[in-house]
């Protein structure tokens, strides 16, 4: 999948989710929605988006993320 097709579906899923189901009424629904009519979020979708979801959807789950210390930069 390229970058855009990624954040289409996540668009239509965040959508179905929130706008089109406010009573949470079940995921799969919305799940099931948004691979169905993703592609109708294509022209929307924010490819940028999509190579971050790639990038979060690669790492290892017991990965470190890397912080500064910014008080110690401060100080010192």
């Amino acid at each position: 999948m390229n970058p855009r097709e990624i954040a289409a579906r996540f668009a239509a899923f965040v959508w179905y989710s929130e706008v089109a189901a406010p009573t949470k009424a079940a995921p799969e629904e919305a799940r099931r929605l948004a691979l169905e009519n993703w592609e109708a979020f294509l022209p929307v979708a924010h490819e940028g988006l999509g190579r971050l979801l790639l990038r979060i959807a690669r790492m290892p789950s017991g990965k470190k993320r890397r912080t500064r210390n910014r008080c110690a930069a401060a100080v010192g």
